[in-house]
């Protein structure tokens, strides 16, 4: 072989090794990012939960509270017809 066909096999296989390497970081890179977004999507999904729960309460109470409200009221009523 001459030495230009040895520098010419040397430039295309140093190539494409840089070319594989790149792709094996770069697919690790995603791996990583992917890994990302599904503990941000979890953390997201937690705390939706706990925001319905308490929102939950929260209706729960208004419910509780408008009800104390009306006895209330109908009692003064009565109160107001009795004088």
């Amino acid at each position: 072989m001459t030495e230009t066909v040895i520098v010419a096999l040397i430039s295309a296989g140093s190539s494409a090794l840089v070319g594989i390497t790149a792709l094996i970081l770069n697919y690790r890179g995603f791996a990583s990012i992917d890994a990302r977004f599904a503990s941000v999507e979890a953390r997201i999904t937690n705390l939706e939960n706990r925001i319905d729960h308490r929102l939950d309460a929260m209706q729960a109470d208004l419910k509780e509270f408008y009800r104390l409200l009306s006895e209330h009221d109908k009692r003064i009523s009565r109160l107001e017809d009795k004088q």
